[in-house]
């Protein structure tokens, strides 16, 4: 018995794998990327969708990079993977911003940059500690996530009239997530390696993975909210004249649904939002003013 449940451990153990996770999410990142383009290129998008596509591009490449920890040198595995992170993170909630019309909050981004352009090297070669990396990462990306949770709920439904809560549930989630993975390793033993770290750190890589895919899948969602409301804006702004209408044929006059006849102006701009300015045809200056043709 104890030996069945010593290989389950261990296959639990195997397909949590850091390294296989970080190269899966990598590889997953650049196909969400490359559907980005795609929609990007066929499809009507706003302001903010080209950040969340530089986003995915970010995080795959950052996750790429992870995958090859203690083979390639801890400047590249460590150092620039964990600072392309924050920057994909950035970028989406940055993209949020100018998708909503929000007014942009440098101070944060200047701030959340600025600390990890110096934690990061001091915990990577100064004082190395797997934890304090693992802290110092995820306490950024809960305050990146949350704040992008708070422009979903507060923003979003003021700019496409409804609410998207597949976005909403998870960057709520991801922000929940990275606060919990902050206590944990807070309260845990030193960690030697990311590598080897214990199972929890390889859910946490499930929990982004799958994070990542719905909030993209979300961003997406909420791009074509925006084009349903434009186009449903530009339905009720025009009127449109359908049927047969009924005109006199000698003086033009257009009977109405009431029985009534007008001129033709006033059923038009009764049924539409067009308006008339009035000139004169050249037969008609002929007809009427033969002096003026000349001049």
């Amino acid at each position: 018995m104890g030996s069945e449940v010593g290989n389950g451990d261990n296959q639990v153990s195997d397909s949590l794998d850091v390294r296989t996770l970080s190269f899966v999410i990598s590889i997953i990142g650049l196909v969400l990327c490359f559907c980005m383009l795609y929609v990007f290129a066929t499809r009507k998008t706003y302001g903010g969708f080209m950040h969340w596509t530089a986003a995915s591009i970010l995080l795959g490449g950052a996750m790429g990079l992870v995958s090859y920890r203690n083979i390639l040198p801890d400047f590249a595995s460590i150092l620039v993977a964990n600072l392309l992170i924050v920057a994909g993170i950035g970028l989406v909630a940055r993209g949020l911003e100018l998708f909503t019309g929000k007014k942009p909050n440098n101070w944060l981004f200047i701030s959340i940059s600025a600390v990890a352009v110096v934690v990061f090297p001091c915990f990577t070669f100064y004082a190395p500690s797997v934890n304090a990396r693992i802290i110092s990462l995820s306490a950024i990306l809960a305050v990146l996530f949350g704040y992008s949770a708070y422009i979903s709920h507060k923003d979003i439904p003021k700019l496409v009239k409804d609410r998207n809560s597949f976005l909403l549930a998870s960057f709520s989630i991801l922000a929940l997530w990275n606060l919990l993975r902050m206590i944990m390793t807070a309260t845990s033993d030193p960690i030697p390696d990311l590598m080897t770290a214990s199972i929890f750190h390889g859910i946490t890589l499930t929990v982004f993975l799958c994070g990542h895919i719905t909030v993209i899948t979300g961003l997406i969602i909420v791009n074509f909210q925006k084009v349903e409301l434009d186009l449903s804006t530009a339905i009720d702004e025009v009127k449109t004249l359908r049927g047969i209408i009924p005109i006199c044929t000698s003086c033009k006059k257009i009977k109405d649904d009431k029985g009534a006849w007008g001129l033709v102006e006033e059923y038009v701009r009764a049924h539409s939002h067009a308006e008339f300015s009035h000139g004169m045809c050249p037969e008609c200056m002929k007809k009427f003013y033969p002096e003026y043709v000349d001049d």
